[in-house]
C-alpha cells in the first residue's frame, strides 16, 4: 500500500501534467418541473464552470428523448466561462424520457480508448430512471446495456463517472454502481437548493486545488499566493458579503478594484483577487463549513490521490509533501518548522504524519474506519505559511459477502462466490451477474446453503470482472450493492518454505551480555571520576546542542521567509 501511494506521489509530481477533460450530462425531463422548479440547476452548473482551471477542456450536454450539447468541448478561459453562463440560462425541463445510456455515448463518443496522457471526468445528473421510448422492456434492455457494454467501455478509457441523485426516484443503484466500479463518486440530495454544494463536492475531486484554512472568517495570505478565489455561501436574504484586506480596506461586489473579480449569483459570492497583499485577510459574512480559499502558487502541498472507495475494515495510506515549482522540497531545514497533520473529518483531532521512506515525505496510516463518509482533510503549516488539502472517502460495507478463489495455471476458473447476509437479504429477489470486459456475462448460480457460485475462465492475461448484483429486503424495498471491479490472474502455487534457524541459534544470551558490560564498567579503579568528567562533558554538550538547535531554528525560518519571497517574486 505504501509503495503504491509513493507511486502515485511521484506522478502527480511530474512535470506539467496535460489537460483533464471534465464533461457534465445534465437532465432536463418533464420530471424535473417538480424536482426543480426554480431551475436551481442553472447556479450550480455556473458554480462549477466557474471553478474549472484554464488548463481544463470541458463541455456540457443537456439529455432527456435525446442527448444535445450545451457547450462542445473546449478549453476554458475566461472566453468559455462567459459563454458557458450564457448557455447555461438554457436549461429546461420539457423532456419527456430520460435516456441516460444515449446520454452517456454521446458524451464520451470521441473518447475511444484510454487517453495518453490527462485524466477524464463524466459528471452526470439526473433525478429519475431509465426511462426510454418502447416501455418497461426496452428500458430493462437500455439498463442492461449500461452495465454489461457501456461500463466495461468506460473502464477500459478510464473515465472516471460521478453521479448525482436528484430525487428518491433515481435509480440509486444504478447510479452508485457507475461510480464505484469507475472511481468516481456518487452523490444523493433530495433538495435542489442543495445542488451547488454538491457540485462544489464533485469539483474538489475531479479538480483538486490548493487552499489555505478559513478559521473565524479569516484567512493568511502569503508572499508566495499569485492569486486566491474565495468561495461564500449565503441565503437570499444575507447581508452584502464584505472582504477586508490586511490594511483594512473593506471590498464589496459593488465596490472593489481592478484587480478583482467578483461574482455574485443565487447562493453564493465568488471572488477572485489576482496579486493579493500578504498578511490575514477578514471575510464579513455568516460563517458557512463549505466556505472556503482557493489558492494559486508554486509552493504547493501535495497528497497521494486515495480511492474514492474502500471496504470498511482497509487502512488508508497518506503520503504528503511540499514542493517549490513542482520539485519536491527535501531541506532538512526548511522541513524542520512545518508540521503536517491530518483529520479524519473537520471535527477531529489533529494527528501528526511523520517522514516517509523517501526524503521530504510525511505519511500516516488511517484504519478502524466504520462505513460512513470521511472529509481526510491534510495540512501542512508553519510560521509563514499554511497549505491544505482535502479527499472525500467513503467506506462501504456490502450486505454481500465475496470470495475469490484464483487458479494456479493458465486456462483453469477463478472461482467467485457471493454470501449474501440472510437477515438482511430476501433470497426470492437476490440476482447476481459477472460481466467481463469483453461484455460476456456469467450469471451465479445457487450451490445451497445460501451461497451463489460463479466460474470466470482465466488465461495468460489479467481478466476484468464487474459484479452486478439485484437485491431486496423482506419489504421488497431495494438494496444498493456496489463491488469495485475485480481483476483475476492466475496465482502460481508458493514454494515450499526454506528451513529457517532456530530460536534457540538465533537468541541472545542475555544474562551473559549483561555480565559483561558489568565487568567492563568495574574494571577502572577510577569510574566516579570518569563518570564526572562524563557529566560535565555531557552539560557542554547539552548546552552546545541547544545553541545549534536554536540557531538552525533562525535559519529554517529565514529560509521559509526567503523562499516565499523567490516565489512571490516568480
Amino acid at each position: 500500500m505504501r509503495s503504491l501511494a509513493l507511486l502515485l506521489l511521484l506522478l502527480c509530481s511530474a512535470a506539467v501534467p496535460a489537460a483533464d477533460a471534465v464533461r457534465v450530462l445534465i437532465d432536463v425531463s418533464g420530471s424535473m418541473k417538480q424536482t426543480d422548479p426554480q431551475d436551481l440547476r442553472v447556479p450550480a452548473l455556473k458554480l462549477l464552470l466557474e471553478l474549472l482551471p484554464p488548463e481544463t477542456r470541458a463541455g456540457v450536454w443537456l439529455f432527456a428523448d435525446q442527448p444535445e450539447p450545451l457547450l462542445s468541448p473546449a478549453s476554458v478561459d475566461d472566453a468559455w466561462k462567459r459563454k458557458a453562463a450564457a448557455a447555461s440560462a438554457k436549461i429546461h425541463s420539457r423532456g419527456r424520457y430520460t435516456d441516460i445510456e444515449a446520454a452517456l455515448r454521446a458524451a464520451t463518443a470521441d473518447w475511444d480508448k484510454a487517453p495518453e496522457a490527462g485524466s477524464r471526468h463524466l459528471i452526470l445528473l439526473t433525478d429519475g430512471m431509465v426511462d426510454v421510448e418502447g416501455g418497461a422492456a426496452a428500458d430493462q434492455a437500455s439498463r442492461e446495456r449500461l452495465l454489461g457494454r457501456l461500463l466495461p467501455a468506460l473502464q477500459d478509457r478510464q473515465v472516471h463517472l460521478y453521479t448525482i441523485a436528484l430525487s428518491d426516484q433515481a435509480d440509486h443503484a444504478l447510479l452508485k454502481q457507475l461510480a464505484v466500479a469507475t472511481d468516481g463518486w456518487n452523490e444523493t440530495t433530495r433538495s435542489a437548493e442543495q445542488l451547488q454544494r454538491v457540485f462544489l463536492r464533485i469539483f474538489k475531486k475531479v479538480v483538486p486545488r490548493d487552499a489555505v484554512p478559513l478559521e473565524g472568517n479569516r484567512f493568511k495570505v502569503d508572499t508566495s499566493v499569485r492569486e486566491y478565489t474565495l468561495l461564500v455561501f449565503h441565503q437570499p436574504d444575507s447581508p452584502e458579503t464584505e472582504l477586508v484586506k490586511p490594511s483594512g480596506e473593506h471590498w464589496t461586489a459593488a465596490q472593489h478594484p481592478d484587480n478583482v473579480r467578483w461574482h455574485r449569483e443565487s447562493g453564493y459570492d465568488l471572488v477572485t483577487v489576482t496579486n493579493p497583499m500578504p498578511g490575514e485577510w477578514q471575510l464579513v459574512a455568516k460563517a458557512d463549513p463549505d466556505n472556503q480559499v482557493m489558492i494559486v502558487t508554486d509552493l504547493k502541498l501535495k497528497v497521494a490521490p486515495l480511492p474514492n472507495y474502500v471496504l470498511a475494515g482497509d487502512s488508508l495510506t497518506l503520503v504528503a509533501e511540499l514542493t517549490e515549482h513542482g520539485k519536491r522540497i527535501t531541506e532538512a531545514n526548511f522541513l524542520r518548522l512545518v508540521d503536517f497533520q491530518f483529520r479524519r473529518d473537520t471535527t477531529a483531532e489533529p494527528v501528526p504524519l511523520f517522514p516517509g521512506e523517501e526524503t521530504g515525505t510525511y505519511t500516516q496510516t488511517v484504519t478502524d474506519l466504520e462505513p460512513g463518509t470521511y472529509t481526510l482533510q491534510v495540512t501542512a503549516s508553519s510560521r509563514t505559511f499554511e497549505r491544505r488539502r482535502e479527499q472525500s472517502v467513503e467506506v462501504i460495507t456490502n450486505p454481500v459477502r465475496l470470495e475469490t478463489t484464483l487458479p494456479h495455471r493458465p486456462g483453469e476458473d477463478a472461482v467467485l462466490r457471493l454470501i449474501p447476509d440472510l437477515t438482511v437479504i430476501d433470497l426470492h429477489g437476490f440476482h447476481a451477474t459477472a460481466v467481463l470486459e469483453n461484455g460476456d456475462s456469467r450469471p451465479f448460480q445457487s450451490i445451497g446453503e445460501g451461497q451463489w457460485e460463479s466460474r470466470i475462465p482465466v488465461g495468460e492475461a489479467p481478466v476484468t470482472v464487474n459484479l452486478q448484483v439485484e437485491a431486496t429486503d423482506s419489504q421488497g424495498h431495494s438494496l444498493p450493492v456496489a463491488f469495485t471491479p475485480l481483476t483475476l490472474e492466475v496465482q502460481p502455487e508458493e514454494a515450499p518454505a526454506e528451513e529457517t534457524a532456530t530460536a534457540e541459534e538465533e537468541a541472545v544470551d542475555e544474562e551473559s551480555l549483561e555480565e559483561e558490560l558489568l565487568e567492563e564498567e568495574t574494571e577502572s579503579g577510577h569510574w566516579w571520576a570518569a563518570a564526572a568528567i562524563a557529566g560535565g562533558a555531557n552539560l557542554t554538550l547539552a548546552l552546545a546542542g541547544f545553541l545549534l538547535w536554536r540557531w538552525l531554528q533562525r535559519r529554517a525560518r529565514r529560509q521559509h521567509e526567503a523562499l516565499l519571497q523567490r516565489l512571490g517574486g516568480t
